[in-house]
C-alpha cells in the first residue's frame, strides 16, 4: 500500500502520540489519518481503543483511589496491579475495531489483535483470559522479523499480555518464558525508546523477577533483577519508582543470600553469579539505588504511623553491611549518613537509633554514639511503660519491623555495648556500670538465660571492669576494697556462665593482678591460656605476673614462648593477614620483653633491642591502604560507574573504585628523622600545645659519651607515624566523606603513643648509661611524635635531675602535671623533692594526694610518704607506709598492668 507523503507524515506523528500515550491528540490524528488514507480505519480504531482503555483505567484508578504505592507491598506471591475496568466502558470501541478488522492489512490486523487482547485483559469480564487467548492465537510472538518504532512496543506489549495470561492460568514456567523473551528483545534493541515500551517492558521484567523468586530459582531471579536495573538506568527518573524500590528490596535480599551461600560453599571465581568479589560491590550499589527510589515516593509518617518500608530497608542495609565487611573509612561514614537519612523519614524509631549507635561506634565517633545511646535507652524505656499487656515475645521479626518494636534481646545487646563504649572509649566508669547493670536486669527479667549466654557473659565482665575502673579512680581509699571485691565477683559470675571462654579467665586474672593476688592471678591466666594458647594479652599478663615475683629470667623465657604462639609476626606476612589489634598486643609484649632484658642485662642490652622494636612498629602501624577512598555506597559515584558499565555492555552492575590514602596525602613538615630518608613522603604535622613549649627550649644537656646516629629503623618508624597521621592541614581540603573516621584517628593516636614510648625507653637507657645528649635527642623525638604526652616531660625532668639541675627538672615536672594532674610517678618525684628540701608539709600533702588517688599502688609514693612520717616523728604511720611500700615493691611487675594491658579485649 502506497501512502501519500502527507499520509506518511500523519502516520509518523500518530504513532509517536500512541508511543507516548498522548490520548488527547488521538481523535484529531484519527480524523486526519482517515481523511488522507481511506484504508487506515483499522489503525485508527486500534488507536481509539487504546485511548478508551487508557482513559477507562485512569477513571477507575481515581474512583478507587488506587495509587502505584500499592506496589511497595508486593511480594513474589502477590503482585499488585491497577483496578480492572468494566467491559461496558470500552464495549463500543471494541465493537468498532472488530467491525472493521477485516478491512485492514495483515500487519494492521495483527497489531489490532494485540490491542484487543490488551483491552480484554484490562477488564473484569469472566471470560477475559479466553478472549485474550482468542485474539493472540494466530499471532507469532515474538515475530520472525522484529519491527521498529511503536510496532516494536506493541510486540513487547503482546508478549507481556501473553505472559500475564499464562501467569493467571497458573502456567508459571510458560509465563516466565514469555517475559524472558521481552528481556531478550529489549536488550537486543537498545535504540528503541518510548513511554509505552518502557511500561510494558517494565511489567514483563518486574513480573519475571518476582515469579522466579516464587519458583525458588534465586540465580535466575538475580539475572532478571540485573536486566531490570540496567533498563531502569535509562528510564525517566520518576518512572515506576515504587516498583523499582520493591525490585531493589528483593534484589538486595537475593544477592545477600547468594553471597552467604557462595561464601559457605566456596564459590568459583569464574562464577559471576555467586562470586563474592562481584556480589559485594553490587550489593552496596543496589542499596544506594533502593534508597534513592524509596525516598522519592514516601513521606514522613503521620502520628502513630510506622514507616515500614524505610525500616525494612535500613534493616537490610545494615545486615548486608555486616555481611560485606566494614570497608574503608568512607564506607563507614556513608553508612552513618544513610542511617541519619532514615531517621529523617521515621519518627523516633528505636530501631534506627540502634543501627545508628552501632554504626557510630564502628566509625569511632564515640561522642555521637553516646548521644544515640542515650536517646535509644530513653525511648525504649518510654515504650516499655506504655507497652500493652500482651506478651510481644510472640511477634515475628517481620511484625517487629512493621510495628517498630524492639526485642528485649536487642535492648540488652545495646546496653552491653553501651557499657563497653562508656568504659573503654569514653572513660566513664559510672555510666559503664549503669549500662551493665541495666543489661543484666533486662536479661534476667525478660530473656531465657540459656539463650542469652553470650550477652550475660559480656554483661558480667563489663560490670566487673566498670567496678575495677571505679576502684582505681576512687579518691576515697576506704571504698576501693569493696569495689575491687565486686569486680572479682562479677568476673567469677561470668566464668560461671561460660567457663569455656578464655576471656572470662583473662579478665579475672587481670583483676587479681591489680589487687596483687599474684598466685591466684597466675592460676587464672594459665586457665585462659589452656583455652586459647594464641592469646597474646594472656601471655603478656603471665609475663608481668612472673616479673612481679622477681622471676625475671622465667618471665623472659615465657615472653619468648608467648611470642612464638602468636601468628602475627610470622615470616613472609605483611601484618594484614591478622588483626592489627593483635599486632598492637604483640608489640606491647615485645616492649615488655625489652624491659625484662634491661632488668636482667642492663640498659646496653635494652638498646640493642630498640632497632627491632622500631622495625616492628612500622609493620604494626603501617598505613591502612583502604582507610581513605571512594565509598561503594556513594550514590553519585555509583551513578557514574553504572553509566560507564552500560556503555561498555557490562552485565554486572558497577565496579568498586577504591582510592588510596596516598592519593589524598599532601606534603608537609616532617621530623629530622623522616627527612633523613631520601624520597620519603611524609605529612606529619603535629601541633604544639600552647602550654607546652618544646623540650629543646628548656635547659641544655651535656653528653659524657660520644653520640651515635639515630637508627634507620627509628627513622622509618617516624615516617610510618607521619603516614598514619590523619589530622592537620593536609586533610582540610578533603571532602567530608573521604576524611578518616574517629576510629582511624584513635588508631593514629595509639600509634603516636607507642612510638613515643619507644623513644622514651631509649631515652631512659641512654640516661642510665650517662649518654645525656642522645637521651635528650630521644626525648625530642618523643615530643615530636606526641607533644601532649606527660611522660615526655617526666623523662626530661629525670634527665635534668640526673645531671644535678633540679630547678630545670622541677619545671619539666610542672609541665607534665599540667598535662596530667594525677600523674603518680611525677607527683611522687615532686613530693620526694619537697622531702629532700625539708618542706615536710608540702611533701606530705603531695604524697598523700598521690596515694589516695591513682598512685595508690605506687611503692615509691608509699615509701617517701613513710619517710615524711618518719622525719616528723610519726613512727606508727611511718611503719605502716613502709611495710605497705615493701609489699607493693615485692609484687611490682616490670611494667604496670594498666599501662601494658588493655582492660577490654577486642
Amino acid at each position: 500500500m502506497n501512502l501519500s507523503p502527507k499520509a506518511q507524515a500523519i502516520e509518523r506523528d500518530f504513532q509517536k502520540a500512541r508511543a507516548s500515550a498522548n490520548y488527547a491528540a488521538f481523535p484529531e490524528f484519527a480524523r486526519r489519518y482517515v481523511k488522507h488514507n481511506k484504508d487506515g480505519v483499522v489503525l485508527t480504531n486500534t488507536a481509539l481503543l487504546e485511548m478508551a482503555v487508557g482513559e477507562a483505567e485512569l477513571k477507575e484508578r481515581k474512583a478507587q483511589q488506587w495509587t502505584p504505592a500499592a506496589s511497595l507491598d508486593d511480594t513474589p506471591s502477590s503482585i499488585a496491579r491497577s483496578p480492572l475496568i468494566k467491559p461496558e466502558s470500552i464495549q463500543e470501541a471494541v465493537g468498532k475495531l472488530e467491525g472493521v478488522l477485516a478491512q485492514g492489512t495483515e500487519e494492521h490486523q495483527e497489531y489490532a489483535a494485540i490491542v484487543l487482547a490488551k483491552a480484554a485483559l484490562a477488564t473484569d469480564a469472566p471470560d477475559r483470559l479466553q478472549r485474550v487467548a482468542h485474539y493472540l492465537q494466530n499471532i507469532q510472538l515474538p515475530p520472525a522479523k522484529i519491527p521498529m518504532g511503536y510496532n516494536f512496543a506493541l510486540v513487547i506489549c503482546g508478549l507481556t499480555i501473553k505472559g500475564m495470561t499464562l501467569e493467571e492460568e497458573g502456567r508459571i514456567p510458560e509465563a516466565i518464558v514469555s517475559y524472558d523473551n521481552v528481556s531478550v528483545l529489549v536488550q537486543s534493541n537498545p535504540n528503541e525508546r518510548s513511554d509505552e515500551l518502557n511500561y510494558w517492558s517494565e511489567q514483563a521484567l518486574y513480573r519475571a523477577s518476582m515469579l522466579k523468586l516464587r519458583q525458588g530459582d534465586q540465580l535466575a531471579a538475580i539475572r532478571s533483577f540485573r536486566a531490570y536495573h540496567n533498563l531502569a538506568l535509562q528510564w525517566p527518573r520518576q518512572f515506576c519508582l515504587q516498583r523499582r524500590a520493591t525490585i531493589y528490596r528483593y534484589f538486595s535480599a537475593a544477592l545477600s543470600s547468594t553471597l552467604k551461600s557462595g561464601a559457605s560453599n566456596g564459590a568459583s571465581a569464574a562464577d559471576d553469579q555467586s562470586n563474592p568479589d562481584f556480589l559485594r560491590p553490587e550489593i552496596a550499589q543496589i542499596h544506594a539505588y533502593w534508597e534513592d527510589a524509596l525516598y522519592e515516593v514516601i513521606s514522613f509518617p503521620r502520628a502513630e504511623e510506622k514507616n515500614y518500608h524505610v525500616l525494612a530497608m535500613i534493616e537490610q542495609i545494615v545486615e548486608d553491611w555486616k555481611l560485606i565487611g566494614p570497608g574503608n573509612d568512607a564506607d563507614k561514614r556513608v553508612l552513618v549518613e544513610t542511617i541519619y537519612r532514615a531517621s529523617q523519614k521515621t519518627f523516633q524509631s528505636p530501631r534506627v537509633l540502634r543501627f545508628l549507635f552501632f554504626a557510630l561506634v564502628e566509625m569511632g565517633q564515640h561522642d555521637e554514639a553516646e548521644l544515640a545511646l542515650k536517646a535509644y535507652l530513653e525511648l525504649v524505656e518510654i515504650n516499655r511503660k506504655v507497652k500493652s499487656a500482651d506478651d510481644d515475645t510472640v511477634l515475628t521479626h517481620e511484625q517487629r519491623i512493621r510495628q517498630d518494636i524492639e526485642s528485649d534481646r536487642d535492648i540488652a545487646t545495646v546496653m552491653v555495648e553501651g557499657s563497653h563504649l562508656y568504659g573503654r572509649e569514653l572513660g566513664k566508669p559510672t555510666e559503664a556500670l549503669d549500662c551493665a547493670d541495666r543489661a543484666l536486669d533486662t536479661i534476667h527479667k525478660y530473656l531465657q538465660v540459656e539463650e542469652a549466654q553470650e550477652l550475660l557473659f559480656n554483661a558480667y565482665n563489663y560490670q566487673g571492669i566498670a567496678y575495677a575502673l571505679l576502684a582505681s579512680q576512687a579518691h576515697e581509699p576506704e571504698k576501693r576494697p569493696a569495689l575491687f571485691a565486686k569486680a572479682m565477683e562479677s568476673h567469677e559470675k561470668a566464668i560461671q556462665v561460660n567457663s569455656e571462654a578464655f576471656e572470662g579467665h583473662y579478665y579475672l586474672a587481670l583483676q587479681l593482678a591489680e589487687t596483687r593476688d599474684v598466685p591466684k592471678a597466675i592460676a587464672a591466666v594459665k586457665q585462659s591460656l589452656n583455652l586459647n594458647a594464641a592469646h597474646i594479652p594472656s601471655w603478656h599478663l603471665l609475663v608481668l605476673l612472673l616479673s612481679s615475683q622477681k622471676d625475671y629470667e622465667r618471665a623472659l623465657s615465657v615472653s619468648s614462648v608467648g611470642l612464638k604462639e602468636s601468628e602475627w609476626d610470622l615470616p613472609n606476612t605483611d601484618g594484614f593477614s591478622a588483626s592489627q589489634l593483635d599486632g598492637e598486643d604483640y608489640l606491647a609484649l615485645r616492649i615488655t620483653q625489652a624491659l625484662l632484658q634491661d632488668q636482667l642485662q642492663g640498659p646496653e642490652a635494652a638498646l640493642e633491642q630498640q632497632e627491632a622494636l622500631f622495625v616492628l612498629y612500622t609493620k604494626v602501624f603501617a598505613p591502612e591502604p583502604s582507610s581513605i577512598g571512594e565509598s561503594l555506597y556513594d550514590i553519585q559515584n555509583i551513578r557514574r560507574r553504572d553509566q560507564s558499565d552500560i556503555e561498555q555492555g557490562s552485565t554486572i552492575v558497577g565496579r568498586p573504585r577504591a582510592g588510596s590514602i596516598l592519593s589524598v596525602r599532601s606534603r608537609s613538615g616532617a621530623s629530622d628523622v623522616g627527612q633523613s630518608l631520601s624520597g620519603s613522603n611524609s605529612n606529619l604535622e603535629i601541633p604544639k600545645q600552647n602550654y607546652a613549649s618544646s623540650v629543646t627550649s628548656i635547659g641544655s644537656s651535656g653528653s659524657k659519651k660520644k653520640s651515635k646516629p639515630i637508627p634507620p629503623a627509628a627513622a622509618a618508624a617516624a615516617v610510618a607515624a607521619a603516614a598514619n597521621t590523619s589530622v592537620g592541614k593536609s586533610l582540610q581540603n578533603i571532602p567530608a566523606v573521604l576524611r578518616p573516621t574517629g576510629k582511624s584517628v584513635l588508631r593514629n593516636a595509639r600509634a603516636n603513643k607507642v612510638l613515643a614510648t619507644l623513644w622514651l625507653m631509649s631515652a631512659s637507657a641512654f640516661r642510665r648509661l650517662e649518654r645525656m645528649e642522645e637521651a635528650l635527642k630521644a626525648i625530642e623525638e618523643a615530643e615530636r611524635v606526641d607533644a601532649s604526652n606527660p611522660d615526655v616531660w617526666y623523662q626530661l625532668g629525670l634527665l635534668y635531675a640526673a645531671q644535678g639541675d633540679q630547678k630545670t627538672a622541677s619545671v619539666s615536672y610542672s609541665k607534665a602535671l599540667a598535662l596530667a594532674p594525677h600523674h603518680s610517678a611525677c607527683l611522687t618525684r615532686v613530693g620526694r623533692s619537697y622531702l629532700e628540701a625539708g618542706s615536710l608539709e608540702m611533701a606530705e600533702s603531695m604524697l598523700e594526694t598521690t596515694t589516695r588517688c591513682e598512685g595508690w599502688s605506687s611503692a615509691e609514693a608509699w615509701f617517701y610518704l613513710g619517710k615524711v612520717f618518719e622525719a616528723s616523728d610519726r613512727l606508727t604511720r611511718a611503719k605502716e607506709c613502709l611495710w605497705y611500700a615493701l609489699d607493693l615493691e615485692q609484687s611490682r611487675p616490670v611494667r604496670d598492668f594498666s599501662e601494658a594491658l588493655t582492660r577490654y579485649l577486642a
